[in-house]
């Protein structure tokens, strides 16, 4: 089984519009997540988006990683698209292509703008003449331990007017937008701006990815869709269902501990995360 492109998974999410849907996108360390979400998926018959981020999966250790996750995806039936999530780099870009990767992120949001421009153009051009789609990031999506003030955190937010220029000067293929969500926890309530989006997706021609889906409400997730979004990059849930469960299965003796089940079980619990938030994008049986 071959996996299918960024371009090809997210063709269909605005072509609904009684009902938007957006694809889900599970970051993957080990084989027990990797599982949990290809088998999450399989069982929701839906479409997914297998996502490697390089702070958490060493460059080494790729092709292993690969290997295992074309494994599963073979096994699980549905189509798979494999991402490589926040690359900062070039070597990441080229080293994703070279072993399969379907579609890849260069992640230069925190640079000056004529900077993100000029290293997204080169990912893209050195991705598209392999085939593979490139997603980039404007404005910048932070982390919830980041102690910001309103101003700083309104100065992130993505551009409308600089979105419809980075989409002219980049050729990328789909967009991750800054409306007020962060990776990881949240220290307060978000506040996402819809108008913000509203306004993106009139001017951006291509897929907006909302990053930061972990600890977003259903109901603003819900609505983000229904403003355009089409790619939802979800994390910090998965990791704190799995980690939760696997604490209680080794709070036992050494001696008496069974790795095998307390894994197993923290497979489970990351696995019941995936399958409730492909509901809640939509995408369960858009894979039937």
């Amino acid at each position: 089984m071959a996996f299918v492109t960024l371009n090809e998974i997210l063709a269909d999410c605005r072509s609904d519009r009684a009902r938007p849907w957006a694809v889900p996108a599970f970051d993957v360390i080990n084989m027990e997540t990797v599982v949990a979400v290809l088998q999450g998926a399989a069982a929701e018959k839906a479409p997914v988006i297998v996502m490697v981020y390089p702070s958490h999966t060493p460059l080494p250790q790729w092709p292993g990683m690969v290997a295992l996750i074309k494994a599963e995806a073979e096994r699980a039936g549905v189509p798979v698209c494999l991402h490589l999530d926040h690359a900062g780099e070039m070597e990441q870009i080229r080293a994703a292509v070279e072993l399969g990767f379907s579609s890849v992120m260069i992640d230069a949001s925190m640079l000056p703008l004529a900077e993100n421009v000029a290293l997204t153009r080169q990912a893209v051009d050195e991705a598209h003449a392999r085939g593979v789609p490139v997603e980039a990031e404007l404005g910048h999506v932070g982390f919830g331990d980041e102690m910001l003030s309103k101003a700083e955190a309104a100065s992130r937010l993505t551009s409308v007017e600089e979105a419809e220029h980075f989409i002219g000067e980049t050729g990328v293929d789909a967009l991750a937008v800054a409306i007020g969500t962060v990776h990881g926890l949240y220290r307060g309530e978000p506040h996402l701006d819809f108008e913000r989006l509203r306004a993106l997706s009139q001017v951006v021609t291509v897929p907006l990815v909302l990053h930061g889906g972990s600890g977003t409400s259903d109901k603003d997730v819900q609505r983000a869709i229904a403003e355009g979004i089409s790619k939802v990059n979800i994390w910090t849930e998965v990791r704190l269902a799995f980690i939760e469960v696997l604490k209680e299965g080794l709070d036992v003796p050494v001696e008496s501990c069974q790795l095998n089940a307390a894994l197993a079980a923290a497979q489970a619990s990351a696995q019941e995360v995936v399958r409730q938030k492909i509901h809640l994008l939509g995408a369960a049986g858009r894979a039937a």
